[in-house]
């Protein structure tokens, strides 16, 4: 599609515009560096902190896997003791005293006597393996960490194309007050030049000085216009350094043809490509961790049998040595646990358990309905601001050749400077409201490619 010819005289400003800026801004750095949507969306993927942040939260996922795996792997665990007793101690009983016996009744009297029961220093080691032989908790806990891990990833698939959108829309933005700034200056231009036109036929005696004064206000009412243009295109390209991750002191310049667009067709089935979403599909997986989690509360209903094998070595001297007094120990043991009453606490757990399944399950259905009527929604708004674009162009058309009339008209002293800035304005207006024309129509066409799932 052609814009108008003001265009032409936009591209030569813009070279002027472009060595000015790289020479006021560069801030000392002599590299500058050309993006279009396409290198800025690359860059956007590998330096932005949000994405990095999310990619990393989906590896925290991943491990919740390694955590569920080990209640079904052994475990063995060692542990050694070294004691030093610093007193000794003592077992207390009655015991007959043989050499006081009675000689005239033979009896035998009792007498309290104590023994030392204990070592100055006691050595002891033990190692012991587990294994969980039959547990369908831990079975499912390992299907639901498998499921979190793959929700992990889902949502920084979706984190990451949420932040690429808006990536998008924000140099589309920028590139449309790139485009509005070139207008304002283009305007100032042409306001200049007749102010300087105005005052040559002032000074021949050609214009009243009500003209000329016209004229000169005409010219200073354009420059805070093209100073604020300016100021908002250059903190807009700070914003596109801040999604990027590029060092605020680079110098970029951004390449980019808003007026090349085309409105491709915009029905689809939404049944089709719904499934496809990622939001959807994060919808579905949170579903069957909850109907996982329903399998897991049924099964504290089951036995656990579990498994046991263990060596301990004790020893205990007077004197530094680990090798007196010994005592070696290794069993085995099996453990049945049968769950008979907990208390109402199994079932109080199952039923929440059914209750947030079925809540997510109409979660998912009401996604997917309001899913498909944002896609309808958003084919409509397509629709509806190509046509906006139609009547941009057209009413600029007028405004250009209006604008053009008038400039004639007004060297030959037939309108008013008023009339001439006016008309110049609405030109002005038609050309800005034809680039944010097109720049809505591109930001719904990219919430329309992710909401049909074209990534």
């Amino acid at each position: 599609m052609k814009l108008f010819s003001i265009q032409k005289t936009l591209i030569k400003s813009l070279l002027i515009m472009t060595i000015s800026f790289i020479s006021q801004f560069s801030f000392s750095q002599s590299n500058v560096t050309i993006y279009n949507l396409e290198t800025f969306v690359n860059t956007v993927r590998e330096n932005n902190l949000q994405i990095k942040i999310s990619k990393n939260e989906s590896r925290i996922a991943d491990l919740t896997i390694k955590e569920a795996m080990s209640a079904l792997l052994p475990q063995i665990n060692g542990q050694t003791e070294v004691k030093r007793n610093l007193n000794d101690q003592f077992t207390f009983f009655e015991a007959p005293d043989f050499g006081k016996i009675d000689p005239v009744t033979g009896e035998v009297p009792q007498i309290m006597q104590r023994f030392k029961i204990n070592f100055d220093n006691e050595f002891q080691a033990n190692i012991l393996l587990e294994q969980n032989l039959f547990s369908l908790t831990n079975i499912y806990n390992l299907k639901s960490a498998r499921q979190f891990s793959n929700i992990g990833k889902l949502q920084n698939e979706d984190q990451i194309i949420k932040i690429i959108a808006e990536a998008e829309k924000a140099f589309l933005q920028t590139v449309l007050i790139k485009n509005v700034y070139q207008v304002s200056q283009v305007s100032e231009l042409h306001a200049k030049e007749n102010y300087v036109a105005s005052k040559n036929k002032f000074d021949n005696k050609l214009l009243s000085e009500l003209d000329l004064l016209q004229a000169k206000i005409r010219w200073e009412e354009e420059l805070p216009n093209s100073l604020k243009a300016k100021r908002n295109y250059l903190m807009l390209l700070g914003n596109l350094k801040l999604i990027a991750g590029i060092n605020p002191t680079d110098s970029i310049v951004i390449d980019y043809d808003l007026a090349a667009y085309e409105l491709k067709d915009a029905t689809v089935n939404s049944d089709d490509v719904i499934s496809n979403r990622i939001d959807y599909q994060l919808f579905e997986a949170n579903n069957y961790l909850q109907e996982l989690d329903i399998k897991n509360k049924r099964a504290a209903y089951y036995p656990t049998l579990d498994f046991r094998a263990g060596y301990s070595y004790f020893s205990s001297s007077d004197e530094l040595s680990f090798q007196d007094n010994q005592n070696k120990i290794i069993y085995t043991a099996v453990t049945l646990t049968v769950p008979i009453f907990s208390g109402g606490f199994r079932k109080s757990q199952l039923s929440k358990a059914k209750i947030l399944s079925n809540i997510t399950s109409l979660e998912k259905q009401e996604a997917k309905l309001s899913m498909t009527i944002e896609i309808q929604n958003l084919e409509l708004k397509l629709s509806e601001e190509y046509k906006t674009i139609q009547v941009a162009t057209s009413t600029g058309e007028t405004a250009k050749k209006a604008y053009e009339i008038a400039v004639e008209t007004a060297k030959n002293g037939l309108i008013s400077q008023i009339d001439l800035r006016n008309i110049s304005d609405d030109y002005n207006r038609a050309e800005i409201n034809l680039y944010n024309s097109i720049y809505n129509f591109k930001c719904t066409q990219i919430d329309f490619n992710n909401a049909i799932a074209n990534y």
